[in-house]
């Protein structure tokens, strides 16, 4: 009779777990073991003296004085909307966000769609709770903010049980969303509860957003055109392309948008519509765009000439390979340097405060500096600002590591 084979012995607790983990990483040498003590030193050290001010030295009143003007700056004064009520306009704006966001849960079935939505939806609604008497938020604006997570549900609904449930049709829905929102905001002359609320009362996050993703959103695409424009052997669709390129990345954000006050008008019939957003939102989006297509261009480069080789081997016109060999593959793998740009051109947007507009920097700066009271409290305003900018930030850059594992970013 054959023995029995012997039964393997587990591994050493010290070589698997939390102290494996810690053995390999943290502890795996002399020095090692020195730099892990003395960072959870100075980690220990800041987080003592950090989690000390917040708790008990920082005085965050001047974040509840200045609630709702963070978020929409004076878009609700009665300077702005006189003898009406505009608060719910940007309200009706997140209810359209949040039940899109629902819809892309449906679509996606959970993962970190899921967990975006419900945060996002969980968030807007928790707003609704906030220890502000009912002359400061009234019942209205609570019932509206408390509405983001039946939108939410609604949303996943459509998505799942209705033919809506599409990547196509909820993108096309996106766009009419945002075209959408610009009409409630800006509003609409003569119609009732819509009248017009100029631009340079236009404030706070909002604008941050509305330039993010407008910019975000058209950046992508021509970015693209222009780096497939440089590499053209067309002379004149190139050398424009360079031109292009070179004079929006040779230039600083700030004097183009100096610039934009008198060279964007000229571009455009005198009776056009203008104001300073919409001369902000095409600035940072061509200026966004002349770096993206840079991004496109390595992307494309960095491709193996084989890979068009093959294509037109197979029979495959010039566009066809651009369009379906060699793009996707550029764009997979530049993934990280896209969402970089994007994170960039987020940051970019509290500079309008340049042609006079207030994003959620310039509005609790203008408090600051307009209520000597709270002058003290500076340092707890822009602690908070700074805290918003890198939830957003982290948030896309969260989305970008999740976007590169399910693709294979790196992984052969």
């Amino acid at each position: 009779m054959a023995a029995n084979p012997t039964a393997s012995l587990p591994p050493p607790r010290s070589e698997v777990g939390v102290i494996g983990w810690a053995q390999r990483n943290l502890f795996a040498n002399w020095y090692n073991s020195v730099l892990t003590l003395v960072s959870a030193a100075l980690i220990a050290l800041g987080l003592w003296f950090g989690l000390k001010w917040v708790v008990a030295g920082a005085d965050w009143t001047v974040i509840v004085k200045l609630g709702g003007r963070f978020i929409i700056g004076q878009y609700n004064t009665e300077a702005a909307c006189p003898g009406q009520n505009c608060f719910w306009r940007p309200q009706a704006s997140l209810l359209m966000v949040t039940t899109l966001m629902g819809m892309a849960w449906g679509i996606a079935g959970g993962g970190v769609t899921r967990n975006i939505a419900l945060a996002v939806g969980i968030v807007a609604a928790a707003f609704a709770l906030l220890p502000y008497s009912m002359e400061t938020m009234g019942l209205d604006v609570r019932l509206l903010l408390a509405a983001n997570l039946p939108a939410l549900l609604i949303g996943w609904a459509l998505a799942r049980y209705t033919p809506l449930g599409s990547a196509q049709r909820v993108t096309i829905l996106g766009v009419a969303a945002f075209l959408l929102t610009l009409i409630l905001l800006r509003g609409i002359p003569g119609v009732p509860g819509l009248q017009p609320v100029s631009v340079i009362y236009w404030g706070g996050l909002m604008i941050n957003l509305l330039l993010a993703v407008g910019g975000i959103t058209i950046s992508l695409p021509i970015g693209v055109a222009l780096a497939l424009g440089r590499r053209s052997h067309l002379p004149v669709v190139k050398t424009l392309c360079v031109f292009f390129i070179e004079v929006f990345r040779g230039v600083p954000l700030i004097t183009l948008l100096f610039m934009s006050q008198t060279l964007v008008p000229l571009a455009f019939p005198e009776d056009f519509p203008q104001n300073s957003l919409f001369r902000a939102g095409v600035v940072i989006t061509l200026f966004s765009a002349a770096y993206m297509a840079e991004n496109i261009r390595g992307g494309l480069q960095a491709l193996h000439p084989g890979q068009a080789e093959a294509a037109r081997a197979l029979g495959l016109a010039g566009w066809q390979t651009t369009m379906l060999i060699e793009l996707p593959q550029a764009i997979r793998n530049v993934i990280p340097a896209i969402v970089g740009q994007f994170i960039g051109l987020f940051k970019d947007t509290s500079l309008v405060y340049i042609i006079g507009m207030l994003d959620i920097v310039e509005v609790g700066k203008a408090f600051i500096l307009g209520t000597p009271e709270y002058r003290a409290s500076s340092r707890e305003l822009f602690v908070f600002v700074a805290l918003v900018f890198w939830v957003f930030t982290y948030g896309m850059s969260y989305v970008s590591r999740r976007v590169e594992h399910h693709l294979g970013v790196g992984r052969r």
